[in-house]
């Protein structure tokens, strides 16, 4: 058996400088280089306006203030309102064109990990939890547009506004300049170590938060199971707990947060104590102005208040590469089934299955050896217990898994060389769950919103459903509950029957498809069913043998192989499994079975 692969099944950790990340990042904008041009040419120009302003204050005191001339302000105070309105709408302008790159990327980024994901196996689903799914569909990539869209661009601004007031304080005064950083290094040891800490605690929270998601969904989808069984204390105690764990990590972060902006708070107001110690004593040696000192206490307000911010900023910029990373996880995997090319599909298909042996674990035979044909209008039909395969052919048939060994073909050409859409037009899916959508009658039937009305009802009629469904308030155009909850079980597999043959398919695999019908209804499946299955290369999985005593042909499965196989008459006659299940079902004309007839019926009989 080949070894099935897992998916998704462990999380990398994202690194901060991980060069290939970045690159990857960016490359997501390579087609909108129009936008994050203009986005990163507002971003200089916004935040070098800013430090512009201090150079203005600095000659108007060294100036006309100075000197005591009133009448020469005006023009610097015009310059700095300019610089001010200029500003503002530079930051405007910046934002709109952020907020555009960055929901556009995603944008596209979330169509096509969704049209991947539409052509994964089955496989990756039956090994896939879809909350792990939602989750990188949804909070992953909201993460990853928030930084697009507002966590990147104000680093970046923070890192150059940052940039921009040391180059003008060292062009200033480079003794000034080294007074006001001389509390640098203890800002960097401390925001570091604030980073660090913050970090981890982030983790173990994101963790809680995921088991208390957990624990609420597995609670309210099963709250039937949890009243009944008398386990709502249990529930609440269970929740309770990780709750209260989650408060106190949540409680530690604000710890840090509590010691960390006063620390650096302090710090700044030490740095301008310094400032301006230092700048009196230059001052009143001759080598600093009043202007330049001024200047300097704006520049220093330029540097430090985005220094405060930028620990904040790499916190949250880390936990959505680390987004990115599981997102890119998912868009990388590699859960495609080979894709067939050939177009033409047989008009009267033949189904042969040639020693096929699966595996959905490795270890764990599902199909061993199984060996079957379906001439073209034949219809064979398949039984046996719980676990014994039958679904499973069912969803080779469908390719939705390939064997791991053997083959299957229609028509004589094996199924993989087929391409999708082919199959997919020409193979009806007939389950036991019917899953029916929020939209009208004749929308379910034809699975689109643009229909041809006639052949709707025509499918409808042929499969008895078109009685029911005229009763209905709207009649086709009437709007189903979710999962067609105002429907009964046998209309709601009525209109699966006239779903799966609208399209004219020319192969009809039924799955347990009349399991769960009510008596009310029974009829009229049935004999929907044997107009199918007359007319059509079928395919049925069978719980109640009473639907498919009229098959050209029975297979009846044990263990994944083929232990019986006949019409319905000559499997009796031959009094293996088939008449043992046969009797559990029927007990009118015959003794009811023993404890050794029900013993009998799972073990295998004569082949």
């Amino acid at each position: 058996m080949a070894d099935r692969k897992e998916y998704l099944s462990e999380d990398k950790v994202a690194r901060f400088l991980d060069r290939n990340l970045w690159l990857r990042l960016i490359s997501l904008a390579k087609g909108h280089r129009a936008t994050a041009f203009t986005a990163f040419a507002f971003l200089i120009t916004s935040e070098i306006l800013p430090v512009l302003q201090p150079r203005i204050l600095k000659q108007m005191i060294d100036g006309p203030i100075a000197q005591k001339r009133i009448d020469g302000i005006t023009p610097y105070m015009i310059a700095f309102v300019a610089l001010v309105v200029l500003s503002g709408a530079l930051e405007y302008f910046r934002a709109v064109a952020s907020q555009k790159l960055g929901l556009s990327i995603i944008h596209e980024l979330r169509v096509q990990i969704f049209a991947r994901l539409q052509m994964f196996s089955m496989d990756f689903f039956h090994r896939t939890p879809v909350g792990r799914l939602m989750t990188r569909m949804g909070n992953d990539i909201d993460s990853l547009s928030s930084m697009f869209t507002e966590g990147l661009i104000e680093l970046l601004g923070a890192m150059l506004m940052i940039a921009y007031a040391v180059g003008f304080m060292f062009w200033l005064d480079w003794k000034l300049a080294l007074a006001s950083l001389a509390v640098l290094p203890f800002m960097i040891a401390t925001t570091s170590i604030f980073r660090e800490k913050v970090r981890k605690n982030n983790s173990i929270i994101r963790a809680m938060l995921a088991e208390l998601n957990s624990i609420m969904q597995e609670s309210l989808a099963g709250i039937h199971i949890v009243r009944i069984f008398g386990k709502v204390a249990q529930q609440v105690r269970k929740f309770d707990e990780i709750n209260s764990a989650t408060r106190v990590e949540w409680f530690q972060n604000v710890r840090y947060y509590s010691v960390f902006f006063p620390v650096i708070s302090g710090l700044t107001e030490i740095s301008l104590v310094i400032l301006y110690f230092a700048g009196a004593w230059f001052f009143f040696h001759g080598s600093v102005s009043i202007g330049t000192l001024v200047a300097f206490s704006w520049y220093t307000g330029l540097f430090f208040r985005p220094l405060r911010e930028l620990s904040d900023k790499i916190t949250a910029l880390q936990s959505a590469l680390a987004a990115a990373e599981r997102v890119f996880t998912l868009y990388d995997t590699q859960a495609f089934l080979p894709a067939g090319t050939r177009s033409d599909f047989p008009e009267k298909p033949a189904i042969a299955f040639e020693n096929v042996s699966f595996a959905y674990e490795n270890g764990k035979t599902v199909l061993s050896e199984v060996s079957f044909g379906v001439q073209p209008g034949e219809s064979i039909a398949i039984v046996g217990a719980t676990g014994s395969g039958k679904s499973t052919t069912i969803s080779l048939c469908n390719k939705f898994y390939l064997p791991d060994a053997g083959r299957i073909t229609i028509g004589g050409v094996e199924i993989t060389d087929f391409a999708e859409p082919v199959l997919r037009r020409n193979i009806g899916l007939i389950s036991q769950d019917v899953y029916l959508f929020s939209e009208s009658v004749a929308f379910n039937v034809a699975l689109g919103p643009e229909f041809d009305m006639a052949r709707v009802e025509e499918v409808c009629r042929y499969v008895n459903a078109h009685d029911f469904i005229a009763r209905m308030p709207e009649g086709y155009q009437t709007r189903l509950k979710e999962r067609g909850e105002n429907l009964s079980a046998g209309q709601r597999q009525l209109l699966a029957f006239a779903r799966a043959l609208y399209h004219r398919p020319r192969i009809l695999l039924l799955d347990e498809a009349t399991s769960s019908v009510d008596t009310a209804t029974e009829a009229l499946v049935q004999e929907a069913l044997d107009k199918i299955m007359r007319n059509m290369t079928t395919i049925v999985v069978a719980h109640r043998l009473s639907t498919i005593q009229k098959a050209n042909k029975i297979l009846v499965m044990h263990k994944g192989r083929i232990r019986e196989e006949g019409t319905h008459q000559e499997l009796l006659r031959h009094g293996g499994i088939y008449h043992k299940l046969y009797q559990l079902q029927n007990f009118d004309g015959a003794a009811e079975p023993s404890l050794e007839d029900l013993q009998a019926a799972t073990r295998p009989g004569p082949a």
